[in-house]
């Protein structure tokens, strides 16, 4: 009987734990839950926690993450409102805010998102509708306007996702931006377009600068080569003047310069002590012999 007594015991507990696990729940940390009577919601739990419930089919708990989920959206093309293409795609942060409406509405998390791609996709093409494509693609960070567009789409899908789905929108930005096939080969050949013009334009306002810094220089060469020329010709006047004075003095006194000549070839001939080998009435050696004198200037 004891044998029995210790079998019966345990299986008391596993029923008692079965019963406790249907008439019971636990809410954990970041969760909201939905208790639903023969498929009616009747209240919502947010605060962690062991509640009780009515067990299976009468009652019915549907449990939702109450954090932050986050969205991305498609990567799909729209037009800009000069009629150019672009593949754009957002995300989004939401969550739950009123877990028995989100439950009435949309169902699961699952469907969430299916709902919020599509509204996210029809007022991402609206208002990408009203930039230019210069405002997405620009080399000039001034004039994108990526958080307009930003801004724009969050403030026309929040409205919508709060009243028809319960979900709250945190945030939502750009995630990727490109340019269709069909155009990007236009794009690029624009913007090579664009830099060699803008190369062409460097190219002839140096040209221009080297022509103006060449002709300075030519000018500036001509007015020292002239003034070089003017100068030297007034030397050689001075020059000219000095020499036609001494002539004329020489023209008077011709044995004076002949006898000034000889000193000066004497002079430059002994001036490395030199060995020479001439008779004595050789030029200008003849000044050494003792019977020569200096011309007297009459």
């Amino acid at each position: 009987m004891k044998s029995k007594g210790w079998i019966v015991i345990p299986g008391f507990i596993v029923a008692a734990m079965f019963v406790l696990f249907m008439v019971t729940f636990i809410v954990n940390e970041g969760e909201s839950t939905v208790v639903t009577t023969f498929g009616k919601p009747v209240r919502a739990i947010a605060r962690p926690g062991l509640y009780a419930r009515w067990p299976w089919p009468v009652q019915r708990v549907y449990r939702f993450d109450n954090r932050i989920q986050c969205l991305d959206g498609a990567f799909e093309q729209t037009l800009t409102k000069d009629g150019k293409s672009v593949m754009l795609s957002v995300y989004a942060g939401w969550k739950i805010h009123d877990p028995i409406l989100f439950l009435e509405r949309v169902g699961t998390p699952e469907e969430a998102e299916k709902n919020l791609n599509g509204l996210l996709s029809s007022y991402k093409n609206a208002v990408i509708g009203q930039y230019l494509f210069s405002h997405l693609v620009n080399i000039d960070t001034n004039i994108l306007r990526f958080s307009h567009i930003e801004n724009e789409i969050l403030d026309a899908v929040r409205p919508e996702a709060l009243e028809r789905y319960s979900i709250d929108m945190d945030f939502l930005g750009i995630r990727r931006i490109g340019l269709p096939e069909s155009i990007t080969e236009k794009v690029f050949e624009r913007m090579r377009a664009e830099r060699e013009e803008l190369a062409e334009k460097f190219r002839s306002e140096g040209e221009a600068e080297s022509i103006r810094i060449r002709a300075e220089a030519d000018s500036e060469r001509d007015q020292t080569l002239a003034q070089a020329a003017a100068q030297g010709k007034r030397i050689q006047a001075e020059g000219d003047a000095k020499a036609a004075e001494y002539y004329a003095v020489f023209e008077q006194h011709p044995e004076l310069a002949i006898f000034l000549r000889k000193l000066e070839v004497l002079e430059e001939t002994t001036r490395n002590k030199a060995t020479i080998i001439l008779g004595p009435d050789s030029e200008p050696f003849d000044l050494l012999q003792g019977g020569a004198t200096v011309p007297a200037r009459k």
